[in-house]
């Protein structure tokens, strides 16, 4: 398949405009774990979640979160998390004595948030034993 001239030329200036917008608002962009504030949080034990804990991986970085543990992951991690959504769908009878289906969303991983912003010269959360 071949480019014209102005299909190169509108690819190049949107992959310039994406870079220029990562260097002016680096944390919109998740690039690693390094650049980012970190936040403490607990995953909370679900049916869902098994005790060996939950692998959370964003653009290749992965996490392993284990159910009442504390672990400090960057923030675009955390509002990963946030977006992660399953929908349940329930029965509501009608005054009627019929029924129909609802939707609601829920989220997949619930966690508590400890401290937001945990500086690098802290000691990081590690596995109590």
């Amino acid at each position: 398949m071949a480019f014209t001239r102005e299909e190169k030329t509108e690819e190049l200036t949107a992959a310039r405009k994406l870079e220029l917008d990562m260097k002016k608002n680096p944390e919109k962009y998740f690039t690693g774990p390094g650049s980012h504030i970190r936040d403490r949080i607990i995953i909370n034990q679900t049916p869902d979640i098994p005790s060996e804990g939950v692998f959370i991986s964003l653009n290749g970085f992965a996490y392993l979160a284990k159910p009442g543990v504390e672990i400090d992951i960057p923030r675009p991690v955390r509002t990963m998390l946030d977006t992660r959504i399953k929908t349940d769908t329930i029965q509501i009878q009608n005054p009627d004595g019929s029924y129909k289906s609802q939707g609601r969303d829920m989220p997949r991983i619930t966690y508590i948030l400890i401290k937001e912003d945990v500086g690098r010269e802290e000691v990081p959360a590690t596995e109590q034993t």
